[in-house]
């Protein structure tokens, strides 16, 4: 087909696009240049183990990597027999998939990065991996490698699948590639009937509604064991800034500098940016703002904190849990500037109501069930974000606040088994098919 032909030449010639694109990455995470071949397949990647079948999954980055635990505990615990491949495309999604495989004897749990979506690249990739089925992620939807699968019959699942209104108007700009991707998949299992619907316009078939999996994110109970400890240590209540991105910051710590914490409330803020590339540059703003602070990854033992420490730097990764669960209240990141909001689920599920900004496109419904059951409140901006989490500390609201953010995290779990029903059949139809 011609218009497939020019997505194959399009692509190629990108390739060195794609090599000027991670050196400018890697000048704020050198990171950026390991394991270069595996992006450019200039080396091979991780076969099966003999006699062993194989689950590929490719979580893009760090979120979308932490909320597919659950599915890979749950089928590496169900299929025995069975290996995994996990694929990525950031240091910080590979660096969590390290951890997973950490947990299981060594090679069940293999990791390369996914390359770049060429023919060439996804055909050698696929011949050398050979995975029995495969699941891509979210909104990892790439024509090369779905028509790379379909020519070797590699079933592809469309798990967690979320397709925004803005992600949908554009890939109806290109139907003639995309409608026949999305159609490349066995099954896709979208996180809401907004998603379904947009998903079947775009040419998907085999459309179910399970849920995200990213509610289903289990807390790490050593994690949640410290951060008990260390509140009881500082005997303050904690606002916590989670997951804050560009241009976030700058709002925040004005607020909290012209509006400090009330004598009586005495609270620590725990700041916690999104993105690990942008932890000195996020220390720097707080030194500049004037506020006394220290960081996560100095201290050997946060419970020792100075009395007079207003902001702990949270620039350390895989500890969501503990700042979660350190929190009386929570600021969700993402939502004050136009980034659709970070997942709300994980704070109020460890009971920190939840301060969400104008911005929450990405988790638009959980956003809105949140706010009916009284688990949080939307803001009109940082300021009076601030101000409102100051006041919950000090008149008398936030047990009841923090019930109802508990009763709002649990009408938002079962995703996890919902797509694994899906999952389940298509491998044991798969396997059966190899054997």
């Amino acid at each position: 087909m011609l218009t497939q032909r020019l997505y194959h030449i399009v692509t190629r010639s990108a390739l060195p696009l794609a090599r000027v694109y991670l050196r400018k990455r890697a000048r704020k995470q050198p990171e950026y240049l390991e394991h270069w071949d595996e992006r450019f397949g200039t080396v091979s990647y991780p076969a099966p183990r003999q006699g062993r079948p194989r689950l590929w999954l490719h979580a893009v980055s760090l979120g979308e990597t932490l909320a597919s635990r659950g599915l890979i505990e749950t089928f590496l615990a169900e299929f025995p027999e069975a290996d995994l491949l996990l694929t990525c495309m950031t240091p910080t999604g590979r660096d969590a998939g390290g951890r997973i495989a950490r947990a299981y004897e060594e090679g069940r749990v293999q990791q390369c990065y996914l390359p770049y979506d060429t023919p060439e690249l996804m055909g050698k990739f696929l011949d050398e991996t050979r995975p029995t089925l495969g699941i891509l992620m979210e909104t990892e939807v790439w024509p090369n490698l779905i028509e790379q699968a379909r020519l070797r019959g590699v079933d592809l699942i469309l798990a967690n699948a979320r397709e925004s209104e803005k992600s949908a108007r554009q890939a109806r700009r290109f139907g003639w590639l995309m409608r026949p991707a999305f159609a490349g998949f066995q099954t896709v299992l979208a996180q809401t009937e907004a998603d379904a619907s947009r998903l079947r316009l775009l040419g998907a078939k085999s459309v179910h509604v399970c849920g995200s999996v990213k509610f289903d994110i289990r807390p790490n109970e050593a994690q949640r064991e410290e951060a008990k400890k260390v509140r009881e240590a500082w005997g303050r209540p904690v606002i916590l800034l989670a997951s804050t991105r560009v241009g976030e910051e700058p709002q925040f710590l004005r607020a909290i500098a012209a509006e400090p914490v009330e004598p009586q409330a005495n609270a620590v803020v725990v700041l916690v940016p999104r993105h690990p590339q942008r932890f000195d540059e996020v220390a720097e703003m707080i030194e500049a703002a004037g506020l006394s602070y220290v960081r996560r990854s100095s201290c050997a033992d946060l419970a020792e904190l100075a009395d007079d420490v207003q902001v702990v730097l949270g620039d350390s990764l895989g500890e969501m849990s503990f700042y979660c669960a350190l929190a009386d209240v929570c600021i969700m990141g993402g939502s004050y500037g136009n980034f659709g909001s970070q997942n709300l689920i994980e704070p109020a599920a460890a009971g920190a109501p939840v301060l969400v900004g104008p911005s929450s496109f990405n988790f638009a419904k959980a956003v809105d069930d949140a706010v009916t059951i009284g688990g949080a409140e939307r803001m009109r901006d940082a300021k009076q974000a601030w101000s409102s989490a100051k006041r919950w500390l000090i008149d008398g609201t936030l047990a009841e606040r923090s019930r109802r953010a508990m009763q709002f995290a649990q009408t938002y779990t079962g995703a996890t088994e919902r797509q694994m029903e899906w999952i389940r059949d298509l491998w044991l139809k798969n396997l059966s098919a190899t054997h």
